[in-house]
């Protein structure tokens, strides 16, 4: 867990503009357009020449982002091994895929348990970011442009949901989809890179690692791309109902919107993470996953 922790926040916080873009890709409504190519390239270029790189994409909910993940990959990877391992045997037998399966999905949805206000604040974050004007009060570019400033920071994010929303209603909005979604996630993701690791014919290393760790965001990222639509969708305060509404009126398709920055983060994230966390294994002097 002392690996994991820093090694999922590092990656993650480098990695933040394309979290921010796909959060905006999801939420971002075609009948009141506020992006004029509502493409990955298009929204990125238009955030970059309106707010600047770091402004616009990297800092967005990167405070919340870093807390969450420092926690979250704590649980999620640091304590895959040690159940996978139990699940097979207490590691007196080679482990099966369903038994990673189930190790991956088990850790992640116990890690996105604890941290889904944490999550919730993040979404809430990035979907809101703008270019904020001279007054200070309004935003002028972003989904909300010409509406008031609600979240200037992380600990003002979370005193405002929990005083107008609470605490079921608000941090933890949308919770049994982020907890689904991160069992799918984690699940496909660690099942990937563990038996991708057995499969490639490599020596234990970091060129193993990262490039188990590619194919295994991709994987991962492809499975959950319909819950993490929905997930975000529902935490910034959408009820079952309106996402169903928006399905049936998009159609399909609307659930892999923001696919390609989902896919390039998350392979990215893994490409940083995996390593990342091998290598502090190793300096703990704990066996590789």
């Amino acid at each position: 867990m002392v690996a994991a922790g820093p090694g999922c926040a590092v990656a993650n916080g480098l990695l933040n503009a394309f979290e921010t873009t796909k959060v905006k890709l999801q939420l971002h409504n075609p009948t009141k357009p506020v992006y004029s190519t509502p493409t990955t390239t298009g929204v990125m270029t238009q955030i970059i020449r309106e707010e600047g790189v770091v402004r616009g994409l990297i800092t967005p909910g990167l405070s919340a982002s870093l807390t969450r993940s420092m926690l979250y990959g704590a649980y999620r990877v640091g304590l895959y091994s040690s159940m996978r391992d139990f699940l097979s045997g207490d590691g007196t037998s080679e482990p099966q895929l369903h038994h990673r399966m189930a190790s991956g999905m088990f850790t992640g949805g116990l890690g996105a348990m604890l941290t889904c206000p944490l999550d919730v604040v993040r979404t809430r974050m990035q979907a809101e970011a703008g270019r904020i004007g001279d007054c200070g009060r309004y935003y002028t570019t972003g989904l909300r442009k010409g509406k008031e400033v609600r979240y200037p920071n992380l600990t003002t994010t979370i005193r405002s949901i929990v005083e107008n929303e609470g605490l079921r209603n608000g941090l933890y909005r949308g919770a049994s989809v982020t907890v689904a979604r991160a069992s799918l996630l984690n699940g496909a993701q660690l099942a990937s890179y563990d038996t991708l690791k057995h499969l490639v014919p490599m020596e234990e290393g970091p060129k193993l690692h990262t490039l188990c760790a590619l194919m295994s965001g991709i994987i991962a990222q492809t499975v959950v791309m319909p819950i993490d639509t929905i997930k975000s969708k529902m935490m910034v305060g959408s009820c079952r109902r309106v996402v169903w509404k928006t399905l049936l009126e998009r159609g399909p398709l609307w659930l892999y919107k923001g696919y390609l920055p989902a896919c390039a983060g998350q392979g990215l994230i893994m490409v940083l993470q995996m390593p990342l966390i091998e290598e502090f294994r190793r300096m703990l002097g704990v066996k590789a996953i």
